[in-house]
Order: structure tokens, then sequence, then C-alpha cells
């Protein structure tokens, strides 16, 4: 098991935020090392973003590849592992993962949220080939407007009241939405009245199996032996933060399971008061309460950055005797 020196910041995960994070405080001279599982959804989109400045146009893994080979050349260290213990406090954390043990002064949450993919024939592998590669959307804020005049199906295994609200956005721009509801079935009398307002058809069965080719789907084929085709297929199944080590911390967890943190960033205490934060832990990215976006998690990430590096400064100077508070433009 591999052993590690102690870094500045570990930043545990290396999607949009935690690269971010890494980029700025390697520019700043800190010994920073992002710990990724690299399973984070930018590496697997081959399909093109179109809000993500300086990268029109660009597929999300060309997006992720860039950002991690800009935090490796400011010089972060970047290692493959999944992180399963952390203990320790503020000055001195020690991280546990399946391959090696690292150690560092602070620390950065940006482990993102879980996805769940649709279901075929019980096992959720054999969506893997198409998610996010074709003509299979996750997003409706980043990608509704390119189902322009299209044929689209949104999957929902769970809510079917957040499978109509999630179609609602898509419906500014799909010719036709309907719902395939592979869970639960009844809606709340509200959203049952939205979707005949919104004239959602609804379709219900278990996915039996896809026919594809090349990421993309031509059909999904039901229990039932129902065949249903679509211009563009839209996963509505929810989103869980992963916030196993932010427990394991002692962190506040939100209503949504999100981490709950102060404004620059912080994990609040659990149990504690509004103002009462856990020293030298930080989060971003989308496992924060906040709209699941590349932009917004690289400006979470690059605030919780700043955020880092004046820390360490401060640490710096407690530790020479300096005990005086550092004034800077952001307090």
């Amino acid at each position: 098991m591999i052993e590690s020196q102690l870094y500045d910041t570990i930043i545990i995960g290396g999607g949009p935020a935690g690269l971010t994070a890494a980029l700025h405080l390697a520019f700043h001279k800190r010994k920073v090392l992002v710990v990724d599982r690299r399973t984070g959804p930018l590496w697997y989109t081959t399909t093109p973003l179109w809000n993500v400045p300086g990268f029109i146009g660009k597929p999300g893994v060309t997006i992720q590849k860039t950002m991690l080979k800009e935090a490796q050349e400011a010089g972060a260290e970047v290692v493959k592992d999944s992180i399963v213990e952390v203990s320790g406090s503020e000055g001195h954390f020690q991280l546990t993962g399946e391959k090696g043990v690292y150690q560092a002064r602070t620390l950065l949450l940006a482990t993102g949220v879980a996805r769940h993919h649709p279901l075929v024939n019980g096992d959720f592998e054999p969506w893997f080939k198409y998610a996010a590669k074709g003509n299979t959307y996750y997003c409706p804020d980043c990608e509704s407007p390119e189902l322009l005049g299209q044929d689209v199906v949104v999957i929902e295994s769970h809510n079917p009241n957040g499978g109509v609200s999630q179609g609602s956005y898509l419906a500014e721009f799909a010719s036709r939405v309907r719902l395939l509801l592979t869970g639960p079935t009844e809606f709340k009398p509200e959203w049952e009245a939205k979707r005949k307002e919104l004239g959602f058809d609804v379709i219900e069965g278990q996915i039996q199996d896809v026919e594809g080719s090349k990421g993309r789907v031509h059909a999904l084929i039901l229990n039932d032996g129902t065949r249903v085709e679509a211009d563009a297929y839209y996963v509505s199944n929810p989103k869980f933060p992963r916030n196993d080590l932010a427990k394991q911390l002692g962190a506040e967890i939100g209503p949504r399971d999100h981490i709950v943190t102060g404004p620059r960033g912080q994990l609040r205490k659990a149990g504690g008061l509004d103002t009462e934060f856990i020293p030298g832990v930080w989060a971003a990215g989308d496992v924060q309460p906040q709209t699941q976006q590349v932009t917004i998690a690289m400006g979470s990430g690059n605030k919780a950055a700043v955020m880092i590096d004046q820390h360490l400064t401060h640490l710096q100077l407690r530790q020479l005797g300096k005990t005086q508070d550092v004034v800077t433009a952001h307090d």
C-alpha cells in the first residue's frame, strides 16, 4: 500500500470542481494531490457541451482530459484511488484508500453525485454503452436546446412527478415528450394535472433490452414486448450526493443528502450552530446543493481553492508564531 508525504491539500474527486481547485492551488505553489476514482460523468460523455466557455461544442471527455492535463502541468499530482476512510484534524488529516494512505493539512471534498442509470433486464451496466454518448441525455439545463424538434422519451424509475417536472423543461424544445415509467406509476394530483396539460403520454414497463449501435439507442424493448422508439432518451432518475466521507468527519448533511457548507465552502458541523465549521475542510461541486453544471462546479472549486490558499497562509503564520490575523480583500 502506498504511503504518502504530507500535502498542503488533498482534493477528493477529479471532476470540474476538483481539477479547477487543483489548478489554482498548484499555481499558488501549494503541494496538492487529487485522488480520483475516474468514474465522473465527463469521462464518459462523448456528446458535445454548448454552455462551457472556451469549450463550445467540445465533448465532455475532451473537457475532462484538458482540465486534468492543465492541473498536472501546473504541478498538481493525481492518483487513481477510491478513499474509504478519513480521520485526523486540521493540520494532519489521514485518508485511507483502496490502494494507499494519504496525508494532508487541509481537505477539499469534490466527490460529486452518484447517477442512477436505467436498468436493462435488472442490470444498469448494459446502459453504459449509451450513457451520454449519442442520443441519451441527463441534464435539462445543459442539454434541452439540443432536443429541438425531436421526439423524446423521459425514462423515470423512481418518482413519476419528477419525470413530469423534468419533461416540462424538455417540452420547451422537443416536438413530443412521453414518459416511460419503469418503477412507481402513481402521480400526485397536481402533477397528473400538469402531465395532462402538457400532453405527456405515459408508457409503463421495465426495460428488457436495448437496440442500438455506436452509442445511439434505436429502441427500448420492454418486458411485455413493447418497442419504444424515439429520437432521444432523457434519463430522469435521481442523483445521490457522495457524502460518506463528510459524515465520517462529522459534517451536517442537508435534507436532500447534500453536504451543508458555509458561504466560503467550509463544512458545517453536524448539530452545531450555523457558524460552526469543521476546521480545514471544504466542499465544492455537485456534492453541494447547487445546479449541476460544469461551469458552476468550476466556480465553486475555484472559490474553495482561494479560501484554502488563504487558510494555509494563516496556518503557516501560526507555525511561525505570528498569531495576528491576516487581513485579505475577501475578509
